[in-house]
């Protein structure tokens, strides 16, 4: 039996992503890049565990409700993709506001304005 492309896929990042798991990011540019990136596999995985029921509804139910409010309020039903790409765009945008707070100096026309 031939795999299954997306089988392949995943197979194949698996592999890679493993080959070079203990690298560190050198910068928040870095690892806010890095994030972005795994934004895209994540919604990837979390559409298959979605698909194949992995995560108990409990389980997803639970997480939104301890979420801030703009996940915490939404009406439809909890999923993999929704929660865990929540909270990892709320990591990205803490991560770029740090960024941005590190280069304030307090100092007029420090930032080029």
């Amino acid at each position: 039996m031939q795999d299954h492309p997306q089988i392949t896929a995943f197979l194949e990042a698996a592999r890679i992503l493993h080959a070079d798991r203990y690298w560190h990011c050198g910068s928040l540019g870095e690892q806010v890049e890095l994030l972005r990136a795994l934004r895209y596999v994540l919604t990837e995985v979390c559409f298959q565990l979605d698909v194949h029921r992995v995560l108990p509804q409990a389980v997803l139910q639970i997480c939104q409700d301890l979420a801030g409010p703009g996940l915490r309020d939404v009406p439809a039903a909890p999923s993999a993709g929704f929660v865990l790409v929540s909270y990892l765009d709320a990591r990205i945008e803490q991560l770029i506001a740090d960024s941005n707070d590190s280069g304030n100096t307090g100092a007029e026309g420090s930032r080029g304005t």
